[in-house]
């Protein structure tokens, strides 16, 4: 075989053992993955055995109204929390009792709406989350996120349905996006990728962070 047949060859060779672009997102996205997943259950463990859960709901409740960008909010857009979660509860009540308009998440499939809540029954919706019954608005209400983690770039990591991410992705910008947590969910970095949302503000038991700071004064 002549120079140029073997040079030809192996050219061939190396570009067929080489990995496609392709191929390399999907390891990165593999492994994304698989340390959201680590993260989620060792946050879902620390949460599970948390004492003093009433005093630390508490602290996020004072924390939460002291907040001037969420004090002046006219409509929020919060859900309803699940046990081990934060107490959103509490939020609620006295935002329907300062007058605000209050927004809970239904599920739809893969989609989620925010419906106008003024008090009274709901329903059980997916995953065991109290869902309102009611018309879906076309508002775009603030909002306040359930997480399993974030960290000081506002990365957040939720349960992995993508739900509000997709919510978010459809004409809500300039919507203030605040996440809710206790202190220790903050972790050192969150694994992110392009689709996950960027909050806006994080509000723990112990402290709020903002991305813009002007909002904590």
């Amino acid at each position: 075989m002549s120079g140029a047949g073997r040079s030809k060859s192996m050219s061939t060779e190396n570009l067929a053992d080489k990995p496609s672009p392709s191929a390399h997102a999907e390891c990165a996205e593999g492994k994304i993955a698989i340390k959201k997943r680590a993260l989620r259950n060792r946050m879902k463990a620390l949460r599970a055995e948390l004492p003093d859960r009433a005093e630390r709901d508490k602290r996020i409740f004072d924390n939460l109204f002291s907040f001037p960008a969420f004090a002046r909010a006219e409509s929020v857009f919060i859900y309803c929390s699940l046990a081990e979660e934060a107490d959103t509860r509490g939020i609620i009540c006295a935002l329907l009792e300062q007058g605000k308009r209050v927004y809970l998440p239904r599920t739809d499939g893969k989609a989620m709406s925010a419906v106008r809540y003024a008090g009274g029954a709901l329903r059980e919706g997916r995953f065991g989350v109290s869902e309102p019954i009611g018309e879906e608005t076309a508002d775009k209400p603030d909002a306040c996120l359930p997480l399993l983690a974030a960290d000081g770039q506002f990365h957040r990591l939720g349960y992995g349905g993508g739900y509000y991410d997709r919510y978010f992705s459809q004409g809500k910008s300039g919507v203030l996006k605040i996440g809710i947590c206790y202190d220790f969910q903050i972790a050192d970095e969150v694994p992110s990728e392009e689709h996950d949302v960027l909050l806006d503000a994080l509000v723990t038991d112990a402290r709020i962070l903002a991305r813009d700071l002007s909002e904590v004064l």
